[in-house]
């Protein structure tokens, strides 16, 4: 409710019904109650507008604006409008709890099967590596240059200091495959006949022409005979007498032979190409009467259209308990 000039009261709308009389200085009866005319007495408005700052022309919310000349470096007289920050926050008081921080997250659970898996696959791994192993350790094979492994050597070497092991000469020798006879460069004759791969002498051999893949050889001995040795020279160690030339590379070379004793017990010996001496493999003791060399590889003919398509063995040594 506002002023209006001449201290007239203004008409009340809503619970009032007020009627100015021009007439008379009383107020008609109201049909509820009766006030009094008196502005004085009325009801007076919540807000007033502050005397100091008058309204301007087409501003109806001027006197929202007051003066604020408590922030420095602002100039007196200006009016300006408080607004609160919108970033302002609450400050809390410091017994308030703090906020707890977020638990950590779960360790990640690993997969049981793949576990399984990766054991599995190490165990695989060192079974075999263990395999291996046990197999050079059983198989001790020669190495190139030397006729035998350093194993070998030191077997042989403390074999022979304590009178352990005895060179043996097979009584007998048999053979399926025998090459017929030929010449040397001297155009003497030369024969093939298997007793010469036990006569300790490199320039006769016996031969098989072709691969000689599968060709069995059998070496008597008297009964009961302990073996704990066998070698051979794997090629035709020869020089020829008349020419010098080296018989050796012409021909093919052994690779791998099988031992097989007389109690069924069987060795595998692979060999080196190039090895013109005796390459040995050491075994545990066998007894038997009788040993068989099974040819299983060998490689191609140094020469070819000369008749050296053949596989020879110039000779085969033996090694028992004394």
């Amino acid at each position: 409710m506002s002023q209006v000039s001449g201290g007239e009261p203004r008409r009340l709308l809503g619970a009032f019904d007020l009627t100015d009389n021009p007439g008379s200085e009383q107020p008609t009866e109201l049909s509820h109650h009766s006030v009094s005319a008196d502005p004085d007495t009325l009801p007076q408005p919540r807000h007033h507008e502050p005397p100091e700052l008058s309204k301007r022309a087409g501003d109806d919310f001027a006197w929202l604006y007051r003066r604020d000349t408590s922030t420095s470096g602002v100039a007196g007289g200006d009016p300006r409008t408080l607004l609160l920050p919108l970033d302002a926050h609450p400050s809390y008081p410091s017994s308030y709890p703090p906020v707890p921080a977020p638990p950590p997250p779960a360790p990640r659970r690993r997969n049981p099967a793949v576990l399984m898996i990766v054991i599995l696959l190490c165990l695989t791994v060192g079974a075999v590596a263990g395999m291996a192993l046990l197999l050079q350790a059983d198989w001790r094979t020669s190495v190139p240059g030397s006729g035998e492994s350093s194993v070998q050597q030191a077997a042989s070497s403390e074999a022979s200091q304590s009178g352990q092991v005895a060179m043996l000469t097979p009584t007998q020798v048999t053979v399926d495959c025998k090459a017929p006879q030929s010449t040397d460069g001297a155009g003497a004759p030369v024969v093939y006949v298997p007793e010469q791969m036990s006569d300790e002498k490199m320039n006769t051999a016996w031969r098989c022409n072709g691969n000689g893949v599968g060709q069995v050889v059998t070496f008597g001995f008297p009964a009961e005979t302990a073996i704990a040795q066998v070698g051979l020279v794997n090629g035709y160690a020869k020089v020829d007498p008349a020419s010098g030339t080296q018989r050796y590379g012409e021909y093919r070379r052994i690779t791998k032979v099988t031992w097989t004793f007389a109690n069924g017990t069987s060795f595998q010996q692979p060999l080196h190409d190039g090895v013109e001496t005796v390459q040995k493999l050491s075994i545990p003791p066998q007894s038997g009467d009788h040993v068989t060399l099974t040819i299983e590889a060998s490689t191609e003919p140094g020469l070819t259209g000369r008749g050296r398509d053949a596989v020879l063995i110039s000779e085969v040594v033996f090694g028992g308990s004394a």
